[in-house]
């Protein structure tokens, strides 16, 4: 599989390693940017910025609603739209209820059976973190009562669980005492800090720039 997990969007830094990890250039990239709204306030301004970001390195994006498809009669036309994209970039905000609203919308089996056949998966912040086994000790950062149902494990995409925002000036404590327990825990870990990306291409992984 292929990931390409950050604390926020893509950076012109970045862009290089994106590239090379889709394998084409940006210009005839198709990144599916799938959004949605959890009711968290100026969090929808983070995901503009970072949708904005990558728009402006030359990437075709797609945005797509994810609260369109939450009455479980859409997922063919969710299928089709992903399908047709290099790229299915998943965005932030609270991690907990981007969770729920994969299973709700059945998006996780779309996503992950589309990585599965060699589509790209790229996440910022919660995007990042749901990407792989576990959702355990993100409650200091992220409301768990914000989703509807509660779900800790993530879409198993990688066994590492990237903590995003590392010294970050808001989060920074928070995500120490995280990575502390999911270490505990006996997960492998991997933090970024905002300006990081953690790239997984198959059995390797780098963190840049």
């Amino acid at each position: 599989m292929k990931l390409f997990l950050s604390s926020l969007g893509i950076s012109y830094e970045q862009a290089p390693s994106f590239v090379q990890l889709v394998g084409k250039p940006a210009y005839d990239i198709r990144l599916a940017f799938i959004e949605y709204d959890d009711g968290e306030k100026g969090e929808s301004v983070h995901v503009d910025e970072n949708r904005i970001a990558i728009q402006a390195l030359g990437i075709s994006v797609k945005p797509i609603d994810l609260n369109d498809y939450k009455d479980g009669l859409r997922k063919e036309p969710l299928l089709h739209t992903l399908r047709g994209c290099d790229v299915i970039w998943l965005g932030g905000g609270n991690t907990y209820y981007l969770r729920w609203l994969l299973k709700e919308t059945r998006a996780d089996v779309i996503i992950k059976g589309l990585i599965e056949r060699g589509k790209i998966y790229g996440g910022g912040s919660a995007g990042a973190i749901v990407a792989g086994p576990t959702l355990k000790h993100f409650e200091p950062a992220d409301d768990p009562a914000t989703a509807p149902e509660l779900i800790m494990t993530g879409l198993g995409l990688t066994d590492t669980v990237v903590v995003p925002h590392w010294n970050n000036e808001k989060f920074g404590p928070a995500v120490v005492k995280i990575a502390e327990k999911l270490k505990a825990d006996g997960y492998k870990v991997q933090v970024i800090t905002d300006s990081q990306a953690l790239v997984i291409d198959g059995e390797t992984q780098e963190v840049v720039p």
